[in-house]
């Protein structure tokens, strides 16, 4: 009779633990499965960020280009100008170019 008792009551303690058990694991699981989740959020963020800052270099990399070329034909428009005046009033101040050959 004893024996059974004892048997009995192990018997409870170990569905009671298969059953602690298994909503430990399922709790694992949902841990688990929300720190995926987190995880992804805060991935997808930074790519968001990421592609923001890109674009936005993009857009200053272009506008960098186009003040360059600007740049560019201000100074070619200010040496034309210089080169006509000084053609316009006689004085030249141009050098002389001679070909070598």
């Amino acid at each position: 009779m004893a024996l059974a008792l004892c048997y009995a009551w192990a018997m409870k303690n170990a569905a009671d633990r298969s059953a602690a058990a298994k909503k430990a694991a399922a709790t694992r699981k949902r841990t688990a499965t929300a720190n995926r989740a987190a995880a992804t959020r805060k991935a997808n963020v930074a790519a968001k960020k990421r592609s923001a800052s890109a674009v936005k270099a993009a857009v200053t990399r272009k506008a960098n280009a186009a003040a360059a070329k600007r740049s560019q034909a201000a100074k070619k428009a200010n040496e034309t100008r210089k080169r006509n005046e000084a053609v316009k009033s006689g004085t030249t101040n141009t050098p002389e170019v001679t070909p070598t050959v």
